[in-house]
């Protein structure tokens, strides 16, 4: 096997890994804001349902629906885990919510003489703040971590074609199943994307301790395709 080839595959594979890494590192940083404004939202809303207590009405009776429709919002705040092929559901309840709240505020604007109007106003106006900010930091999240969901295929093929190659054309060593041992360590934390990577400082972990595999692997590989150079 080629050191070139080597190089290439080992360092598409590495650059793969860095740059998901760098995506997760963003959604951890993101995600806590994007559920502190889902819990402003149930929030407002439990203001808005002690408000609407003391109305009454139809048009009291179509703002409670949507009162309680605004709280029905996705558990991904509650759940960490397996979000890494993207947010599209969640950008598009988002949006979907924001839209009932701007319904709930054209129904109130009929009697905006009305105090109890205008703080249920106040509330479905703050609900819709708190969801297009949410939509954008979803947005975010998903711009960087959707290219490498469609391209989790191509890393697999890129580490099995490695263990291969090194498995069928360097002779038996040490260093040899030194090296094999550190790939087979990175395909088994890989594994781990089929069903996705805890989206918190655990899968930022898990990534970086596979780009070290891959790291320990190369200079072994090194070593082994060329042990002049790693002599000197």
């Amino acid at each position: 096997m080629a050191v070139g080839t080597f190089e290439f595959a080992n360092q598409a594979l590495r650059n793969d890994l860095a740059a998901y890494a760098s995506a997760l590192t963003t959604i951890v940083q993101t995600l806590p804001r994007a559920r502190a404004l889902c819990d402003q939202v149930v929030k407002e809303t439990q203001l808005a349902q002690a408000l609407l207590a003391f109305a009454s009405g139809p048009q009291a009776m179509e703002v409670a629906q949507i009162i309680f429709q605004l709280r029905n919002l996705w558990p991904y705040r509650d759940r960490m885990f397996e979000r890494t092929l993207g947010f599209t559901e969640e950008m598009a309840e988002a949006l979907l919510l924001s839209e009932e709240a701007q319904r709930g505020l054209r129904l109130l604007a009929r009697n905006n003489a009305d105090p109890l109007s205008v703080e249920l106003s106040t509330c479905l106006a703050n609900i819709y703040r708190y969801l297009q900010e949410e939509h954008k930091l979803l947005e975010t999240c998903h711009t960087r971590i959707q290219p490498h969901a469609q391209n989790m295929e191509l890393t697999h093929k890129r580490l099995t074609l490695l263990i291969a190659a090194i498995d069928a054309r360097l002779p038996s060593s040490d260093g040899q199943q030194a090296t094999l041992r550190a790939y087979s360590a990175a395909a088994e934390i890989l594994h781990n994307w089929e069903t996705g990577v805890p989206l918190d400082e655990r899968g930022v972990e898990i990534l970086q301790r596979c780009i070290e595999s891959l790291e320990q692997a190369d200079h072994l590989v090194l070593a082994l395709l060329n042990p002049k150079s790693s002599a000197r």
